[in-house]
């Protein structure tokens, strides 16, 4: 599964030693499972998941996880990418959440529970956070989950901060280099400084039939990269690609990564859809 997600991408340290600590918790009857903070090392991703984010953790509720966003690429140092949070039965589905695993990382340590992480999304109540969180501040949670809480720390070194903040200030930084928004709120960032203007309207009914795909052709046949990778990312987002659903799009998807030469990305569709 690794190979299949990370591709030529190096796994960065941070993922390796969240591996080894929840090892080093199992032979002791604990897991970071009761704090929300599962490393992944099977095949997670769902339809969703957009294909230039990679996940490495995942909270054990509701399919929600966490994964580095490379851009398409663009981004090799893994240490270095956003992360984005996947929480498949909410609105909106797809989050930003940190600039980076280091500052992931800081912010998993700042709340009782992982899957609190994505409660701190721009527009939720305050106080829902909070009952939230005193839901979680138990006795139960002093005598079992406290102590894998401070194994985190103690592993990665780390302070609490403000997680509300840090959210806010992830999407501003990224608001600054998008060249183009897109469906799932990431954007894509311009292909070697390329001016990007254009955007393709979906039929609001999903339809794939004859006509749409060739409306989608002639605009793929007019843009630039930068316009074919928020095409990809828009898609992606308004269909679901997967073989028993919208198998047209996800064909054409396919063409375009091959095209564009995406080979991470191509192996990484491929991948979830097998």
């Amino acid at each position: 599964m690794l190979a299949n997600e990370y591709g030529a991408l190096k796994i960065p340290e941070d993922v390796a030693k969240l591996v080894r600590l929840e090892q080093e918790l199992r032979k002791k009857n604990m897991t970071l499972d009761l704090i929300g903070l599962i490393p992944i090392e099977t095949q997670y991703a769902y339809a969703i998941t957009p294909i230039d984010v990679i996940p490495f953790a995942n909270t054990g509720g509701d399919g929600i996880h966490f994964g580095f966003l490379t851009d398409f690429g663009r981004i090799s140092n893994l240490a270095e990418a956003p992360i984005v949070c996947v929480t498949p039965t909410d609105d909106p589905p797809i989050r930003l959440m940190a600039r980076s695993l280091d500052e992931f990382l800081q912010m998993a340590t700042s709340v009782p529970h992982v899957e609190l992480l994505e409660r701190f999304w721009p527009g939720t109540d305050e106080e829902k956070i909070t009952n939230e969180m005193e839901e979680f501040l138990t006795d139960e949670f002093d005598r079992v989950r406290e102590p894998i809480r401070s194994r985190l720390r103690e592993t990665f070194q780390k302070e609490s901060v403000d997680v509300a903040s840090c959210i806010r200030q992830a999407m501003d930084e990224r608001q600054q280099v998008i060249a183009l928004p897109t469906l799932d709120g990431l954007g894509v960032v311009a292909y070697q400084d390329e001016v990007a203007e254009k955007r393709y309207t979906f039929n609001p009914n999903r339809s794939q039939d004859e006509q749409e795909l060739a409306n989608m052709r002639i605009f793929l046949e007019g843009a630039n990269v930068t316009e074919k990778l928020a095409f990809v990312r828009d898609a992606s987002y308004w269909y679901i690609l997967a073989p028993d659903y919208d198998d047209k799009i996800l064909q054409l998807i396919r063409e375009i990564l091959h095209t564009l030469q995406l080979e991470d990305e191509f192996k990484r569709l491929e991948f979830r859809n097998n």
